[in-house]
């Protein structure tokens, strides 16, 4: 009996000893207010909640946990917004028993709520843009909305979140994803903390950034029956607000509406480049994003653009998809609609001539020039005019002549715009001469005016021969024995 009432004692005193350990521990309360910064380029959530918690005069213990979801542990940071002379976060503690779980232990003077302020970087919220623009049925104006939609995968639930999204791109030593599913937490080398703190850095940096105006009101009142987005510029960064609050549950995703446009004018250009769009002319849709087109007041983000025509009798037609990179302000947003069977492009080369030989030491020819007069025709069958743009790269040395106002894309392509009225078509001629061999200097294409090529053979202080192709083979041209050293001598075959 004696010593059944002794093991009862110990087990009452363990008892009491476990409880009085966690008396003070107090689990961190719901949140009062959440803020999310989404970094898309990287898959980065800036999370920054705040809360109220009653503290008690002398020692406390505040516990934190983020079990299934893709917080980054070493990013978690406890920030007091009141009574900061009165409380004191001592130090943080990760228990090893609890493996996704944090302490704080905190000295306080003041009893009552205190407001606080945890901030942590998570993964699996991100956030994409797609585009709907209308045409009207004569292809002269469009409507051109944009909406965002918000992607909630993170393991956690955002009750009345304020959102931003950042437009811009950073570069992370280690991934949030990784950082949060690593087991436990290990001890760091004496360097780690240094490393991390450089780590962290570069993604906070980039936040101060976006977080310059935060203090800003925004999200605390009612909400709104359709969210707004409000956009700012931050240093090389871009910031989309939405209006009001938000909630996405885990596994959820919203679509808000971020641009809406109405009679946003573009042009309809024909662009013919077989290197880049194929043996075809291709159709483009082309407008820009600046307060002319009634855009312009932020740059558009990546995403799909859906272009459909109304077809005058309340349906739509749809015209082409495409996924657009980056927009920025007062750039150009071209959607490409593919070969148009209405318009019709052909090239020929005629007057195909070679002169200008040279000869080595062994009197064989090493080089020559080679000229040929190209007609590109373009036929339009549509009931309007057409701009029409022709590029072309050409390899080699080349002389370039045209007789219509022609321009260098690059140092080796030429490039014309051209306006062929309705049901007619248009020609454009050049003149090409290419150097051949010894003659060639450089790979380039200069603009020069060719003059007109000689028929026949002169022998003026160095002269040429001009041979027409199929005349005259290669072979059949060489240096006279006799005579003056600048002489050649043509013999037919």
């Amino acid at each position: 009996m004696k010593r059944t009432v002794i093991l009862i004692g110990v087990l009452l005193l363990t008892t009491v000893v476990v409880e009085a350990k966690n008396v003070d521990l107090v689990t961190l309360p719901g949140r009062d207010s959440v803020q999310l910064t989404i970094y898309n380029s990287e898959d980065l959530t800036l999370a920054k909640e705040t809360r109220y918690v009653t503290l008690k005069k002398g020692a406390n213990k505040l516990q934190f946990s983020w079990a299934n979801t893709l917080i980054d542990p070493s990013s978690v940071e406890l920030r007091l917004l009141d009574h900061v002379d009165d409380v004191e976060i001592a130090d943080t503690v990760f228990p090893g028993q609890k493996p996704q779980h944090l302490i704080w232990n905190i000295q306080s003077k003041f009893e009552g709520q205190v407001k606080m302020e945890v901030t942590y970087f998570t993964s699996g919220l991100t956030w994409s843009m797609d585009y709907v623009a209308i045409s009207d049925p004569d292809e002269t104006v469009l409507q051109f909305d944009g909406y965002v939609r918000v992607y909630n995968n993170s393991g956690e639930e955002y009750d009345n979140a304020e959102i931003r999204l950042i437009v811009g791109k950073i570069n992370l030593v280690e991934k949030i994803a990784d950082l949060a599913r690593r087991q436990g937490i290990p001890m760091p080398a004496p360097s780690s903390g240094r490393f991390n703190k450089m780590k962290r850095g570069v993604a906070s940096l980039s936040f101060e950034k976006a977080q310059a105006e935060s203090e800003r009101g925004g999200g605390a009142g009612g909400r709104a029956d359709r969210a707004g987005i409000v956009k700012e510029g931050i240093s090389e960064y871009f910031m989309f607000s939405v209006e009001g609050s938000e909630t996405i549950p885990n596994g959820w995703s919203k679509r808000m509406q971020a641009v809406d446009t109405e009679d946003v004018k573009f042009d309809i250009v024909y662009r013919m480049r077989t290197h880049q769009y194929g043996p075809r002319p291709v159709r483009f849709f082309i407008w820009r994003n600046d307060t002319e087109h009634k855009l312009g007041d932020s740059p558009l983000p990546d995403g799909q653009v859906n272009l459909f025509r109304d077809n005058g009798d309340d349906g739509l037609s749809f015209l082409a998809r495409q996924q657009i990179r980056y927009v920025p302000i007062k750039a150009e947003i071209e959607i490409n609609l593919g070969p148009d069977d209405l318009v019709v492009y052909e090239t020929n080369r005629a007057n195909v001539k070679r002169f200008n030989f040279s000869f080595n030491r062994h009197n064989n020819v090493n080089g020559w020039d080679e000229t040929a007069h190209w007609i590109d025709t373009i036929r339009n069958y549509r009931t309007k005019p057409i701009t029409f743009e022709l590029r072309r790269i050409w390899h080699g040395d080349i002389d370039y002549d045209s007789e219509i106002k022609t321009k260098l894309f690059d140092y080796r392509t030429p490039e014309v715009t051209l306006t062929v009225a309705a049901r007619s078509k248009k020609q454009y001629p050049a003149t090409v001469t290419q150097h051949h061999g010894a003659n060639k200097k450089q790979d380039r294409v200069k603009l020069v005016h060719v003059p007109a090529a000689r028929g026949g053979v002169g022998f003026a202080g160095g002269a040429t021969a001009c041979i027409s192709v199929g005349v005259v083979a290669f072979g059949a041209i060489r240096r006279s024995d006799s005579g003056r050293s600048g002489e050649r001598r043509r013999t037919s075959q």
